[in-house]
């Protein structure tokens, strides 16, 4: 695909966790379409050694140190990207998940367990976002969000209860954001995940487990990060400009059939 038709040459993208996983699949492929990439991970050693993989695409890239449940942390990470380049034209909020097995259901699971998966996927993503949109604003050229939800969301899932309400919540949050940024030539959009092959997602399903699964899904396979990665690059591209607030489910069918 032309370069010109993606508008995404020479633009600097942030991507938060992506030092593994999806996000590291987004900063790569942002790179393969000529982006200059910001790599945000919790440990600078990672996100040193993955922004040095980045660079091999023929592209700049920053490694930031930062965890996005700190205040402080995420000013850093704003200051450290515009002091290198500039400016800041696409945000990826990509950090979520479970830290930690769940606790169960309703009655098992205690509520230091949902104020922390609340706080990792939906009020990071809050937080983050205002502090790019902050930056974009002040440089007066606009810009665009992606944030990563998840296809738990759109249904139900007994144990799951704190990670899929929080990921619907950002689903929602992606549309009142869309339009409180639209005036300041923000656009905000979403990026909703089914399973996808990680480290991660390893540490509790082994090959025979991915590959059954896999044959359950339309798609024939569960996705791999790059997946992601190139949905993530259609939504931030000139070719989704007229996408505000929409959330895309990316997962190869699998709602499909599993009756979400």
């Amino acid at each position: 695909m032309a370069d010109s038709m993606l508008g995404l040459k020479g633009k600097v993208v942030v991507v938060t966790g992506s030092s593994q996983g999806v996000g590291r699949g987004c900063a790569e492929q942002f790179a393969r379409a000529g982006a200059h990439v910001v790599v945000v991970a919790r440990g600078l050693e990672r996100a040193e050694a993955a922004a040095k993989e980045v660079r091999t695409l023929g592209v700049e890239a920053l490694a930031v140190q930062a965890d996005v449940s700190v205040q402080a942390d995420i000013d850093r990470m704003v200051a450290e990207t515009l002091t290198r380049f500039g400016r800041i034209d696409i945000a990826i909020n990509n950090v979520g998940g479970r830290r930690g097995k769940p606790e169960g259901g309703l009655l098992e699971s205690g509520l230091d367990y949902w104020r922390e998966t609340l706080e990792l996927n939906l009020l990071t993503v809050l937080t983050c976002t205002r502090a790019f949109a902050d930056a974009m604003i002040s440089k007066g050229e606009g810009g665009v969000v992606v944030n990563v939800a998840s296809t738990t969301a759109y249904k139900a899932s007994p144990n799951l209860a704190p990670y899929g309400a929080a990921k619907a919540g950002l689903i929602q949050l992606n549309k009142t954001l869309a339009l409180e940024l639209a005036p300041h030539g923000i656009r905000v959009v979403g990026l909703s995940p089914g399973m996808v092959d990680t480290d991660s997602l390893r540490e509790f399903m082994d090959e025979d487990m991915l590959a059954a699964r896999g044959k359950r899904i339309p798609a024939g396979r569960i996705a791999m990060p790059e997946d992601l990665g190139k949905a993530a690059v259609l939504l931030a591209s000139d070719l989704a400009g007229w996408v505000y607030g929409d959330t895309l489910v990316c997962d190869g069918g699998e709602l499909l059939v599993s009756g979400g």
